[in-house]
């Protein structure tokens, strides 16, 4: 499964640089055109094999504003902790 940024984008731009196999792209250039940053889930890794996570959840200062799944298990939000 592939990060996913949400709506809650603040388009600070705090998650391209921390991504270590360039899948996040900025709201220039999302295709899907929602004014917001995007992941392109081809690309994305979770950072398997680069971090212990998604290394731009947590560069993010936004709480809920990129989720993913951690270990399988139940989804995450940046800034909280999982349950």
């Amino acid at each position: 499964m592939a990060v996913k940024i949400t709506d809650l984008c603040i388009t600070c731009g705090a998650c391209i640089d921390e991504c270590p196999v360039g899948a996040i792209v900025d709201d220039s250039d999302n295709p899907e055109d929602s004014g917001a940053y995007y992941v392109y889930p081809d690309k994305c890794v979770e950072c398997v094999g680069h971090h212990d996570t998604p290394a731009c959840a947590s560069a993010c200062p936004t709480e809920g504003c990129i989720v993913y799944a951690e270990g399988n298990k139940s989804g995450k939000a940046a800034g909280t902790s999982a349950a």
